[in-house]
């Protein structure tokens, strides 16, 4: 169902993603890819352009929760959990400072005020735009959602013009497609830089052990070779083709073990740890 998820969300059906993913979740509470598409997903909905970004963070916040006191814990899975804490943080302590700000802005009974400052504003998201569209990189992705999240910060949209509430309406839907679009680009990006080390690694795998097949007798010495190769990715996040090639690996490797051997491979590849980035 993880497919339907994405294909929702790549159809800009933020409503549908959103059932799927939280029923996905609420399934399956301790899977890392399931919590990873719906946390990522929602933390992109936070962003000050989307209404209704503080709901997403909040949701966002109450997943990490729940996916934390569910997930199999291990140094890995820990680290990550933190690091999904602290980008959470960041989000809710921004929409806290717009808010306050906004407060703030509200009580004054004059507003020293320049017509210009929309102007400028608006101009620098639609600049916004055509970075966010080259933006190779998730950090570089991040950046500009922050940038776009101070800008909004700044406009003072009861005195935009008719005009300027006609272009920042056509801003917030261009964004919301652009961060969807880009999400996926950037996803695609990483499963292909992930599914590439892993091909690496099987053929290090491969190599390594037709060099010197009668070294691996030693359990030892095989658990410390597939532990690092074939076992330390995770299947779902592979291509077809990569899985093809894993399974001629494995086949091979598998073959030329006598019956403890094959015992000690079948059960490394149920206790190894896998690679999350």
């Amino acid at each position: 169902m993880l497919d339907l998820f994405e294909e929702y969300k790549s159809n800009g059906q933020i409503n549908n993603a959103l059932l799927v993913g939280r029923n996905l979740l609420n399934r399956n509470p301790g899977d890392p890819n399931i919590f990873r598409a719906y946390f990522d997903f929602l933390c992109t909905l936070s962003n000050p352009l989307i209404p209704d970004s503080r709901n997403f963070a909040e949701e966002a916040n109450t997943a990490l929760a729940f996916y934390s006191e569910n997930a199999d814990l291990s140094i890995v899975s820990i680290e990550e959990i933190c690091e999904h804490q602290e980008r959470i943080n960041n989000i809710l302590t921004f929409l806290d400072e717009r808010d306050a700000s906004s407060q703030r802005d509200k009580n004054f009974i004059t507003v020293s005020y320049n017509y210009g400052d929309n102007v400028s504003y608006l101009e620098k998201l639609n600049d916004l735009k055509g970075k966010m569209q080259g933006a190779n990189s998730q950090a570089e992705f991040d950046e500009i959602l922050q940038q776009i999240g101070k800008l909004d910060e700044e406009l003072l949209k009861d005195d935009f013009s008719d005009d300027q509430s006609s272009e920042y309406e056509s801003l917030t839907k261009d964004f919301t497609e652009l961060i969807q679009n880009k999400m996926r680009d950037l996803e695609q990006k990483k499963s292909i830089a992930y599914n590439k080390e892993a091909a690496d690694a099987f053929a290090s795998a491969f190599k390594r052990f037709r060099k010197d097949e009668n070294k691996y007798k030693d359990q030892d010495k095989l658990f410390s070779l597939a532990s690092t190769t074939l076992f330390a990715y995770d299947a779902a996040r592979l291509f077809n083709e990569t899985l093809i090639y894993y399974n001629h690996v494995y086949s091979y490797i598998f073959s030329k073990l006598d019956d403890d051997g094959k015992f000690a491979l079948t059960r490394y590849s149920i206790e190894c740890e896998r690679k999350l980035g």
